[in-house]
């Protein structure tokens, strides 16, 4: 239990001691997850077998252990990917709720069990007070844009620290006239700098289209953050950015910072290739393409041009950075487009091409 709580801590120690990203802890949090409910599953199984449920209700440690393995389960279910995608904020209650309900169960449970439970809620406790302690309070101005879509620009120079992030980072965002108690991650559509941090949220459901449907022009906005390890493209003579959709939250600034000649990576000056796949030009709005960067931007209109080949465009954008050239690939978007580009990687490696794929898909 404590592994799994520290695991999964965003503002832990092991992400102070270590400086490891939050994002591997949370893939090994996940897999220890799903051994610690099912294992609790099958414990309270196997000894039903043997003591009949209905002497199970009547003893309180058996009764209060049959609670804390519903909600296990109950976890363990909504984090099924394709459950978590479409019910997040269902998940988001059943994870930090079921802990809270969960532990002092397992407290009264069995004696042997106390200790590993207090560390577990210390670390559950420390990890919260963190997140309280580093959030940040300010006013955010919405703007309307095309294709159900809500650009969120936070006005960061009005914190009481100065937030400094990478492009390709995210932030946790809660708005509580709109939903309270309820944290949403979101890719960080603008490049640094010192006043706003912008958020493209694509209305689907639930907190987002709470947020689109609202006609108030400004929210007050609680937000902790910067998370994330985006990839660097250091000594890369190409870097390829495809994006789809509302993953143009991460392409774009991406582009900005490589193109920029006193960004990070103004010494290395790559050349950039951009690919954006939209359903209709509409959507081209969102973000302002300047055409001064040094950036082949390329924004591909399904309802006008059909459904790109996305493997050929990474494939002859490969070709044409020139033998030797080392490639960098990255992609934000739906399934079919990382796929198809993951691919398209693939078969180039192995035909000898110096190539490295990144993807970073949608859905949490």
């Amino acid at each position: 239990m404590p592994i799994l709580f520290l695991l999964g801590a965003k503002t832990g120690l092991l992400v102070q001691w270590t400086g490891w990203s939050h994002e591997g802890y949370n893939i090994l949090h996940r897999h220890v997850g799903r051994v610690v409910c099912t294992a609790a599953v099958l414990h309270v199984f196997f000894y039903s077998l043997a003591c009949p449920i209905e002497v199970m209700v009547h003893v309180t440690t058996i009764f209060v252990a049959l609670l804390a393995v519903i909600g296990f389960f109950l976890i363990l279910i909504s984090s099924i990917a394709p459950l978590r995608a479409k019910t997040y904020e269902l998940f988001l209650l059943l994870h930090v709720y079921g802990v809270v309900a969960i532990l002092p169960l397992l407290y009264f449970h069995f004696e042997r069990v106390r200790p590993y439970v207090i560390t577990s809620a210390v670390i559950f406790l420390w990890d919260r007070i963190n997140r309280f302690r580093n959030a940040q309070h300010v006013i955010a101005h919405t703007t309307i844009l095309s294709g159900n879509t809500v650009k969120l620009s936070l006005n960061v120079n009005s914190t009481t620290r100065e937030i400094h992030w990478k492009t390709g980072q995210y932030v946790y965002v809660s708005i509580s006239s709109l939903a309270k108690q309820q944290a949403h991650p979101f890719t960080i559509a603008s490049a640094p700098n010192p006043n706003t941090l912008d958020l493209i949220i694509r209305a689907r459901k639930g907190f987002s289209k709470s947020l689109f449907l609202s006609e108030a022009p400004e929210h007050k906005v609680t937000f902790h953050g910067p998370y994330g390890s985006p990839p660097t493209f250091e000594g890369c003579d190409r870097v390829i950015l495809l994006a789809g959709g509302a993953g143009i939250s991460y392409a774009y600034p991406e582009a900005i910072e490589l193109a920029s000649s006193t960004g990070h990576y103004a010494a290395a000056n790559p050349e950039v290739d951009f690919l954006w796949v939209v359903p209709s030009r509409d959507f081209s709005s969102w973000v302002d393409l300047k055409e001064d960067y040094n950036v082949d931007f390329k924004v591909w209109v399904t309802a006008e041009q059909g459904r790109p080949d996305i493997k050929k465009y990474v494939k002859d954008s490969i070709i044409a950075a020139g033998p030797g050239a080392r490639v960098a690939v990255a992609v934000c978007g739906p399934a079919p487009l990382v796929r198809d580009s993951r691919n398209a990687c693939s078969e180039m490696l192995w035909e000898g091409n110096n190539v490295v794929f990144y993807s970073e898909n949608f859905g949490w």
